[in-house]
């Protein structure tokens, strides 16, 4: 088993790196510049082959967000800008869940043994806390967004969080960002191109209050419930 797990860690390592020289290595590929120089291509490309863009652009974005890419958020607004909200949000929140998942799998089977040795063993009460409101957390980690998602990832990992509930939180969890963000993403190109200033007018419009809605309205149903359950 050991042994097993030793050559595992190898293998997962060597494909991190190999991960990361690539990202590493056409990184410039990645920059908004790329995509606005290429913007006819690219849009030409995708009323050409929309299902398959849009399967490749989850890959992408999974990929980018195994390798720590340090701003989902503008990986959300280009598939805002690309495919537009719903369908861009879709896209986002597909792409980064499996990423996240990935991570997720990876840091649970190679280092939550570290993990528990190390940091929670000193400090019991946060595992135990935890189990008692595992679902609860879950979701309040995803929709209040104070810690980096890949550190969220992590930290859910160590925690020897559920494989079904990480997931389903997750999924459920990255919607309202990823649709405002894909909202903001539809006026990238009046952001970024004609250099227009964002104002609170650009925020302050239904496609953008009803996602930031939507995340209060979670906060309060996961309070609600868990009151309701301990009554």
């Amino acid at each position: 088993m050991k042994k097993s797990k030793k050559k595992a860690i190898w293998i997962t390592l060597i494909l991190f790196i190999a991960l990361w020289t690539t990202y590493f290595l056409n990184r410039d590929f990645f920059q908004l510049d790329t995509l606005f120089s290429n913007l006819e291509n690219i849009q030409n490309y995708i009323s050409l082959n929309y299902i398959f863009s849009i399967s490749i652009f989850i890959t992408l974005y999974g990929f980018l967000i195994l390798c720590n890419f340090p701003m989902a958020s503008l990986l959300s607004m280009t598939s805002g800008f690309l495919f537009g909200t719903w369908v861009g949000g879709l896209i986002a929140i597909v792409g980064g869940t499996l990423g996240a998942f990935g991570i997720f799998v990876i840091a649970k089977y190679f280092f939550s043994d570290f993990v528990k040795k190390n940091i929670l063993n000193k400090y019991s009460f946060i595992e135990n806390y935890f189990k008692r409101n595992d679902l609860e957390l879950m979701f309040l980690i995803r929709i209040i967004p104070a810690v980096p998602f890949f550190a969220q990832n992590l930290i859910l990992a160590g925690l020897g969080a559920d494989n079904k509930k990480f997931f389903y939180t997750t999924l459920i969890g990255l919607a309202p960002w990823s649709f405002i963000f894909c909202s903001v993403g539809q006026g990238l190109e009046e952001i970024f191109v004609n250099q227009t200033d964002i104002s609170f007018s650009l925020i302050a419009q239904p496609e953008y209050l009803i996602p930031i809605g939507t995340i209060a309205f979670l906060v309060v149903l996961v309070i609600f419930f868990k009151k309701r359950f301990k009554n």
